[in-house]
């Protein structure tokens, strides 16, 4: 059971019939008893199937805002005016912090609409089935022109009712209180660019990072594209080997419907990644000292903030097809594609040493379980990396560049692979969607907005305008320069 203790609320995780082999959140509200309101809107939640790390946001979101109400309006009860704004002062005091309630500041705007994203939620929720007032009132606005305009591009790849389009009526909700976007991302007209890490710095990003764990899973980012979380839930049995060019091969799969085949009481045995789980990682002997590791799951399925890491989907096939060919070059669904093979030979040199350094000279159940990326650290030596880790991996490594202040995240090396791609490979959209297993090209457009001479000219002309600004440095162009590899990545 995991607890989480609060001065004004906490959450206890328990076992119901209602949800078998589930860990279920009970919030104990300031009285020592469970939230009526709260509970049964975490109870319509799972029934409508949301993720352990989505619902852990939700609860986070409300639940501070329930201690933010009890601990500024303690002994008084708040003026009409205060309570009007309620959400906008609990917004201020997350953004800018309050040594009343103990809080940093959180100045990143898309952790601040999380917050408000899963508020507006619990809103709308009880206000539809209690009938209350909203704590955020809302609105239907007309669209702009420019906001139709887009959302008709957007349909008409897979809307079967577009011929109704122009009947539609074109309203959108607007809410009283939002957020205030103060951020240094690049903005073409109403659209955000996206940052994509400066293709230039990546080999010293790599270079300048000593330890060989984090160096895989950079390249994975950069070069393969993968997502942070996809990186975790990579066996040790997933790199396969290299191919004709030197690369490592390495597999993807679905954590909990991936095809696993095993040997099981001398028997082969084939099924998927969470059985292949259930039969062959049930430690006993940690059920009482290590309770991560008796009985693993699939880490879809584990607690936030112990083992838990998401997966937002990949797409691993399409009409039956095994892969697709590019320049002579086979792509199968299941396997990685590096964006220049040099990354998969620098990443296998990366494997090599990592591999003997931690794995080799090791009793053969250790680590106990069958991720490839392990804690490094003394004291938890050896469990499944964690999330939160891995972000502290590219932030250290962004302040060895000197880029601790660029705002970038670790999914920038996942645009840098699409905007390669796109604007150096100049691969069609089909053909990225693939390497990135997205299920739609929708997804892929984003990496593709540079292709536009209109957009160029844009860039161009902020750049005269902004003397000094550096737009271009997140930004892989149709004209850019290839990616300058050290020849000893080649060997």
């Amino acid at each position: 059971m995991r607890v989480f203790y609060n001065s004004t609320w906490q959450v206890e995780w328990i076992y119901t019939t209602d949800f078998p082999g589930r860990h279920v959140p009970l919030v104990i509200v300031k009285n020592g008893k469970p939230g009526f309101v709260i509970n049964q809107w975490i109870y319509w939640l799972l029934e409508e199937g949301i993720t352990p790390s989505l619902l852990d946001e939700r609860i986070r979101a409300v639940m501070h805002l329930y201690e933010f109400y009890n601990r500024t309006y303690s002994n008084r009860k708040p003026t009409h005016n205060e309570s009007k704004n309620l959400i906008a002062n609990f917004l201020d005091a997350k953004k800018y912090g309050s040594a009343n309630l103990g809080w940093k500041a959180t100045p990143n705007t898309s952790t601040l609409k999380k917050y408000l994203h899963s508020i507006n939620s619990f809103d709308k929720w009880q206000t539809t089935f209690h009938g209350a007032s909203r704590m955020n009132p809302a609105e239907e606005q007309f669209m702009s022109s420019w906001e139709i305009y887009h959302d008709f591009r957007r349909r008409s790849k897979w809307d079967p009712m577009l011929h109704l389009f122009p009947s539609r009526v074109h309203q959108k909700v607007q809410h009283a209180h939002t957020i205030k976007i103060e951020h240094s991302r690049f903005r073409l007209g109403k659209k955000i660019i996206p940052k994509a890490f400066p293709i230039n710095r990546f080999v010293e990003l790599i270079e300048k990072t000593s330890n060989p764990r984090d160096q895989m899973l950079l390249l994975l980012m950069g070069g393969g594209s993968l997502r942070g979380s996809e990186t975790l839930h990579l066996y040790f049995s997933d790199v396969l080997g290299i191919n004709k060019y030197g690369a490592s091969k390495v597999r993807l799969d679905d954590p909990e419907t991936g095809e696993m085949n095993w040997v099981h009481k001398g028997k082969n045995r084939t099924g998927t990644r969470a059985q292949y789980l259930s039969e062959l990682y049930v430690n006993d002997q940690f059920k009482y000292t290590n309770p991560p590791l008796y009985k693993l799951t699939p880490r879809t399925q584990g607690k936030p903030g112990v083992d838990h890491a998401g997966f937002k989907g990949m797409t691993f096939s399409s009409g039956g097809e095994s892969g697709i060919t590019i320049d002579g070059q086979v792509i199968h669904w299941h396997e990685i594609f590096w964006c220049d093979p040099r990354f998969g030979i620098r990443f296998q040199k990366a494997y090599d040493e990592y591999v003997s350094q931690n794995f080799f000279n090791k009793s053969s159940q250790w680590p106990h379980h069958p991720y490839l990326f392990i804690t490094l650290e003394k004291n938890n030596y050896g469990m499944p990396l964690k999330l939160g880790a891995l972000r502290g991996v590219f932030n250290r490594a962004l302040k060895r560049l000197g880029m601790e202040k660029s705002g970038l995240g670790k999914h920038s090396l996942r645009h840098m692979f699409g905007e390669y791609c796109a604007s150096i490979l100049n691969l069609s959209i089909e053909q990225t969607r693939t390497l990135m297993h997205h299920g739609s090209t929708l997804s892929t457009e984003q990496y593709y907005h540079l292709q536009s001479e209109d957009v160029r000219k844009a860039i161009n002309k902020a750049i005269i305008e902004n003397a000094g600004i550096k737009i271009t440095d997140y930004m892989i162009m149709p004209n850019s320069e290839c990616i300058q590899l050290p020849e000893t990545w080649s060997k």
